[in-house]
């Protein structure tokens, strides 16, 4: 071929590919919506897929900007994508219209594992969410009280041995142990012996799932070229074997029968023994078979899901409370007036007396949104209310949770650490779906008050005995992690503990 011909063909194929992307990215111009001019291929997540910024802080600052929109169009590759600003909007997506937006949009096929709750959808998500709802009734979460002391106890004991030998100690690696240890003893009714020098499985395991690997990022990268491709990739086999051995190493303690824990596993126990789980329609019935893989993948659900969320709260608190002496001292003040009522003891109730600790959990969750984004996707053409705006099924919808929580149009100075913001008469003029820690409607976080109350509990036996304040490596400004997976800060929450 002749260097004319090759110059020629490289024109025609540029030309074709330019007209192309053209095409694909005028599809929210045409209806209407504003958002930003999207690169080729990678739409308006290149720097996310380069790992210069988090999916959070791109879809946060991207909300920042169109100040006034109810909807923004963005690409994720050549996919259409709106991203939802208003509360209104936000409260028919996910309460008001669920029927249509009930699936996530974000699950992957490939492995057992993925029938877990957090991915399942239609009548499957149904049945499982009615099933596993009472786990988390108020007096199942009174039941775990007595296990959570225990690793209190444990988690108070450490601390306090870090303090005596004046040991420096990452937070969050610190809050993670509690949690985690939380998690295998209300959950599986396991000891995990957290508190060594010596990492074990149950920590490695919690690093690996929340670890991106260079084969994760690839495989988001080809999803947004061809969309749906991530079905065909399966769970790392690892993690697989890990939580079906873990299931059938509790079963096998148990001899196959729940025993008086009921706990997580105890009710995952009873619901093998049926053989299979239904859920009754008009024109007939759907039935799940629930052997060990799908029990594995719902251990996989509230393993990651446990002790993540709640670890991070604690450890974001602390090092705001490092900050605030006020708040600290107040928080301290209602701590010891409440517990005088309750001959010393935390617990459920205690803890339930504690408002102004409820505030400066709600508050920190506030500032440090650990939700970030919420997806929905449509599972019918839609049409927004009150615009002209309609989507077509299968539509990805995103939802910046930290954007509506740093909107100064809801909360005044939304950089700053107020607990006040959480006062009952302002709460009462903060719109629906404003504030979305753990999502909201049907397909919330089913582990929502099991998350609030070890937070609070470990919280309040914390600050009853010891106090923080900032050390040399305390950072004012915390800064997040674009690689990671979870809201992660890139040099750590380090802070001074000193006993009371």
């Amino acid at each position: 071929m002749s260097l004319i011909a090759c110059f020629t063909l490289s024109v025609i194929l540029v030309t074709v590919f330019c007209l192309y992307c053209k095409k694909k990215y005028s599809y929210w111009r045409e209806k209407g919506v504003k958002g930003p001019v999207p690169w080729p291929v990678v739409g308006n997540f290149g720097n996310v897929i380069l790992q210069k910024e988090s999916l959070d802080q791109c879809i946060k600052d991207i909300y920042s900007k169109y100040k006034g929109e109810k909807l923004v169009g963005l690409y994720s590759g050549f996919r259409p994508v709106v991203l939802i600003r208003d509360p209104e909007l936000i409260k028919h997506v996910l309460i008001r219209d669920f029927d249509v937006f009930q699936e996530r949009g974000n699950s992957s096929r490939g492995s057992r594992l993925s029938d877990n709750l957090f991915s399942a959808n239609g009548e499957k998500w149904k049945i499982m969410r009615q099933k596993l709802t009472p786990v988390f009734t108020t007096r199942k979460l009174k039941e775990m009280v007595p296990n959570i002391q225990k690793c209190i106890a444990n988690f108070l004991q450490y601390v306090n041995n870090l303090v005596e030998k004046n040991i420096d100690h990452e937070i969050r690696a610190l809050t993670a142990k509690y949690t985690l240890e939380v998690i295998g003893s209300c959950a599986f009714g396991l000891d995990l012996k957290l508190y060594t020098d010596e990492e074990n499985k149950f920590s490695s395991m919690a690093k690996q799932i929340f670890t991106p690997t260079f084969r994760s990022r690839l495989i988001v990268l080809l999803d947004m070229i061809i969309p749906g491709i991530r079905k065909k990739f399966s769970t790392r086999p690892e993690l697989q074997e890990f939580f079906v051995d873990l299931v059938r190493k509790v079963q096998k303690e148990r001899k196959g029968r729940p025993l008086s824990h009921r706990d997580f596993m105890d009710l995952m126990i009873e619901l093998k023994e049926e053989g299979k789980i239904s859920r009754k329609l008009e024109d007939g019935k759907v039935e799940i078979e629930i052997d060990d893989y799908m029990v594995a993948a719902q251990a996989l659900v509230f393993y990651s899901a446990g002790f993540e969320t709640s670890s991070a709260a604690m450890s974001f608190l602390i090092h705001e409370l490092a900050l605030h002496t006020d708040v600290q001292d107040r928080l301290y003040k209602e701590i010891c007036e409440v517990l005088e009522k309750y001959d010393g003891e935390i617990n459920y109730d205690s803890v339930k007396d504690m408002k102004y600790l409820e505030m400066v959990l709600d508050e920190t969750l506030r500032k440090h949104s650990l939700a970030t984004v919420l997806f929905r996707k449509s599972s019918l053409a839609y049409t927004f209310p009150g615009t002209d705006v309609t989507i077509p099924k299968d539509t990805s919808v995103m939802i910046s949770a930290s954007g509506l929580t740093k909107d100064p149009k809801y909360f005044n100075n939304p950089n700053e650490f107020n607990p006040e913001n959480f006062m009952p008469e302002k709460l009462n003029n903060l719109p629906q779906c404003v504030y979305l820690p753990f999502g909201e409607g049907p397909r919330n976080c089913i582990g929502m008050r099991f998350a609030k109350v070890q937070s609070l509990l470990g919280t309040a036996a914390f600050f009853k005995q010891f106090k923080v304040e900032p050390s040399e490596k305390t950072k004012q400004e915390l800064v997040m992690d674009p690689k990671a997976i979870v809201v992660t800060c890139k040099e750590g929450i380090w802070v001074k503990i000193t006993k009371r």
